[in-house]
């Protein structure tokens, strides 16, 4: 016998068609096609096919169809428990909605900015600390050159610029500016440094005890040679009587990441020149490029910025301190559509965005946050080149005192920062 409409709709509701995929708008869909008046004689009628055939046809294009909507994944409700999507949907719940939420993160900010000086570039920096202050967040000090936190104590990193304005050579200089051992605002400046061996070197990256430092020949602006090194030998190589790159100290790739670069057919072994640069969201090791297995350049010959290949294998903690985004890029879009990059606190409570020319920084967490954020205004094209945090309340008070020391010093200060924590 030939089902009518009515038994139609009744084996629609029963039980197995509703589960596995074949929900309402499915069921609503062949409902409507039952109900859609005739408009002239079907294929299969025209061709003889009686209404077993066509209910045999659609029993086995609906089991087919469901096979297809529920086999390659999972469905709606198991998708909806997904561990991934409720901490999304958490996260978002969580942004700026906490009334009684406390900040107590300090981002030191290192800045780069560039200028093209007879076909060469030479950079200079400042260091922000932006700290709680009055329940929100401030710049509470800046200054020219690099304040870096390194174990217990803060460094300085200087750029020494020399020459005819045509032809500059720059010089980076690096000293413990505070803690026991540090130097005196005279030795300081005192710190011979050899700026007449036709050297240009800008920072890439500073971060805990490791620099990544592009030099070039002033006769030779396009080839770059690339380095990471710790903070002791860039100090040391200020005083260089010439410029041999294969005497620079350095750090190897091979010492850093061990075996990754060896199972890495695209980057040259022996890795002696590579760079720390960045990454929307991240602190990226790159390297330079092997083609058809050959090495481009030998390991202290020159390169530029086309050859580097970043590499997959995440850099140790001891180089990036923190380098995590706490919330998702979707979600920092939200919040500025504009943004080019972000860093988030360990402590989860600051959120800082690259957007254009400025910073945005929000306390993410509290209620109305994202009303009224530190905005700081930044130069064409300048760059971070050091995101560095402290989570501990209880340093707070000592960065805030000793990095504006550093930064802006005075007599009393250059006596206090020689007499340690």
């Amino acid at each position: 016998m030939e089902p009518n409409d009515k038994e139609l709709r009744q084996q629609l509701s029963r039980g197995p068609l509703s589960r596995n995929g074949f929900d309402d708008r499915l069921r609503k869909r062949i409902e409507d096609a039952i109900d859609r008046p005739a408009r002239r004689p079907s294929f299969f009628a025209r061709i003889g096919w009686n209404g077993a055939g066509v209910a045999a046809i659609l029993s086995l294009l609906l089991a087919f169809g469901i096979w297809q909507w529920t086999a390659p994944g999972p469905s709606a409700e198991r998708f909806a428990d997904d561990p991934a999507v409720q901490t999304a949907s958490t996260q978002d719940n969580k942004l700026f909605a906490d009334a009684n939420a406390q900040i107590r993160s300090v981002l030191l900010l290192g800045l780069r900015t560039d200028q093209e000086a007879g076909g060469n570039v030479v950079s200079r920096y400042r260091t922000l600390l932006i700290a709680p202050q009055d329940g929100q967040f401030a710049v509470t000090a800046s200054g020219d050159g690099i304040v870096m936190p390194y174990k217990q104590n803060f460094w300085k990193i200087e750029a020494v610029t020399s020459g005819d304005k045509n032809a500059p050579t720059q010089t980076l200089k690096a000293y413990q500016a505070n803690g026991k051992g540090a130097l005196t605002l005279e030795q300081a400046n005192a710190i011979p440094v050899t700026s007449d061996i036709g050297m240009v070197e800008r920072l890439t990256f500073v971060g805990n005890r490791y620099v990544s430092v592009v030099q070039n020949r002033t006769s030779a602006p396009k080839a770059e040679f690339r380095w990471v090194k710790h903070i002791e030998q860039l100090a040391s190589d200020a005083s260089r009587t010439a410029f041999d790159p294969a005497a620079e100290s350095h750090v190897k790739l091979e010492e850093v990441l061990k075996d990754s670069v060896a199972a890495s057919p695209a980057i040259q072994p022996q890795t002696e020149q590579w760079s720390i640069i960045r990454r929307t969201g991240n602190w990226t090791a790159a390297a330079e490029e092997m083609k058809n297995g050959v090495t481009v350049t030998d390991a202290y010959a020159p390169f530029g910025n086309d050859a580097l290949v970043e590499i997959s294998e995440p850099l140790p903690d001891e180089f990036r301190n923190y380098d995590t985004l706490s919330i998702s890029w979707s979600q920092i879009k939200k919040i500025v559509p504009q943004a080019e990059d972000a860093f988030t606190s360990p402590n989860e409570d600051m959120l800082a965005v690259l957007a254009g020319n400025q910073i945005l920084v929000y306390p993410y967490q509290q209620q109305n946050g994202k009303d009224h954020p530190l905005t700081i205004p930044l130069a064409d094209g300048e760059k971070i080149v050091m995101a560095q945090w402290t989570s501990n309340i209880k340093y707070v008070d000592n960065w805030k005192k000793q990095v504006a020391a550093i930064l802006n010093p005075t007599d009393g200060d250059a006596i206090q920062l020689n007499q340690g924590n």
